[in-house]
């Protein structure tokens, strides 16, 4: 009997050591590109995270139609300035008259005067010499060229922001992918290892059946996570508006970049200089300054001068010159309170602006605070996460051999296994957020595009 004994621990020893030593089990976080699982119905060149972020800078719907907005406001001021430059035209009439003389001199019967002929031609002009609504008009388009840079900036920014993220997803659900296929293969193994064992006599059914419901679930993960390889990549293709028959293949790795400690002080300092939100709310502060001008100054004179050098005749060769040069001057006296509610409406658009500045700064001094937490948060999450998915391997291997050992059932592979699952996880999400708190906090200081476009 005691000879048996010995035997059946024999085996089982010889069982663990050939299934832990000669196979090897271990499950890493599996960070670097692989291709995508399923053939993709065409594939452009391998993109860095810096290449996808210039291809979308190139061509992402927001970003161009934001340039097309700025050359829209450039062509604004242009035709704002044009009204305080001088005007000139050159004309021509030519026309054949006849009228009642009794309605122009009054005559005691009617009558006809005409017909007769008169033709004229030369060039008219006028230019305006005090006209300060048109000039605060020229002012203000100029400085809506500045709020729209301003705003194009903003959507580089947002656009940027967006395309790194994305990308960071792209690489977690390869991440996620690579992890499942291993915990599927250990699964595998783990299940071979009880079906070999059952065989010998030495495992029992419902180890069987518990390494296989494992072995189904770690298949349902796998399933899960390809489905994800290919959604994630089908937003960053959106956002880098490819063709609807190409895909992206991302070429950069999901990985740790340690850096230093963020002074919140000068951070909040330097994001309320450096956001472009904040060059626009100041172009937008100016503009509604000038607006306010504007509207108080109709109540002041405009001053023009026009006029025109006709070569005036019946015929072209009877003509003799004809002109005329006027400065022409008016001031309102009544406009039925119109100047008045204009400048009350501006006087409230420049408090409502002011609110809103308010509301904006405070808005960056949060996201800055946020950002720096997440971060230093992150970079703790990291750590804690890799010494997690080492302990949990260890406890894989362990489980695994006590149960090959015959010292437990496999309810603790199972459980190691499960634990596993969750520590891979876990990295891949503390690696995926720490690399987007540093997103986030370059978008809060408003630096995404030096940091990831140059």
């Amino acid at each position: 009997m005691g000879v048996r004994v010995r035997t059946l621990v024999l085996v089982r020893i010889a069982a663990a050591f050939f299934f832990f030593v000669a196979v090897p089990y271990r499950v890493s976080l599996a960070q670097s590109n692989t291709s995508p699982p399923a053939a993709s119905p065409a594939q452009g060149p391998p993109l860095t995270l810096k290449d996808a972020v210039q291809l979308a800078l190139k061509q992402n719907p927001e970003v161009l139609i934001a340039r097309l907005l700025s050359l829209e406001s450039s062509r604004n001021r242009q035709i704002a300035r044009s009204a305080l430059l001088p005007q000139a035209s050159v004309a021509a009439n030519g026309a054949i008259v006849q009228y009642n003389i009794e309605s122009i001199e009054k005559a005691p019967k009617r009558g006809a005067a005409g017909p007769f002929q008169y033709i004229e031609a030369g060039p008219s002009f006028s230019q305006s010499l005090l006209d300060l609504p048109l000039i605060r008009n020229y002012q203000v388009a100029r400085e809506g060229v500045r709020q729209t840079l301003a705003q194009e900036s903003v959507t580089h920014e947002d656009v940027i922001s967006a395309v790194v993220t994305q990308y960071l997803n792209v690489l977690r659900a390869f991440a996620f992918y690579d992890a499942a296929k291993s915990r599927v293969a250990l699964a595998q193994r783990l299940y071979d290892q009880a079906v070999n064992l059952q065989k010998t006599g030495i495992g029992l059914n419902i180890d069987t059946t518990r390494a296989q419901v494992e072995l189904q679930n770690e298949k349902q993960n796998l399933i899960d996570a390809e489905t994800s390889t290919h959604t994630t990549i089908y937003v960053l293709a959106e956002l880098l508006d490819l063709p609807r028959d190409q895909e992206p293949v991302v070429a950069d790795k999901l990985q740790f970049f340690d850096v230093p400690e963020v002074d919140r002080t000068a951070a909040i300092t330097s994001a309320l200089a450096s956001r472009p939100e904040i060059r626009a709310q100041a172009s937008e502060e100016r503009i509604a300054s000038l607006e306010r001008k504007s509207a108080s100054e109709q109540r002041l004179p405009e001053i023009d001068f026009s006029g025109f050098w006709y070569y005036q005749g019946a015929n072209f060769n009877n003509g003799i010159p004809a002109y005329l040069y006027q400065i022409s001057f008016s001031v309102p006296l009544f406009t039925g309170g119109r100047i008045r509610a204009q400048v009350a409406e501006a006087d409230l658009e420049q408090q409502r602006i002011a609110q809103n500045r308010r509301a904006l700064e405070a808005q960056i001094i949060r996201e800055v605070k946020s950002a720096i937490d997440e971060m230093n948060a992150a970079r703790q999450a990291v750590d804690v996460a890799n010494l997690g998915l080492q302990l949990a391997n260890d406890e894989v291997a362990q489980a695994g051999r006590r149960f090959a050992a015959g010292v437990t059932t496999n309810v603790e592979v199972i459980t190691a296994q499960d634990a596993l699952a969750r520590a891979n996880n876990n990295q891949i999400d503390a690696l995926y957020r720490f690399n987007e708190s540093r997103v986030n906090l370059a978008q809060a200081m408003g630096d995404v595009e030096n940091t990831y476009a140059q």
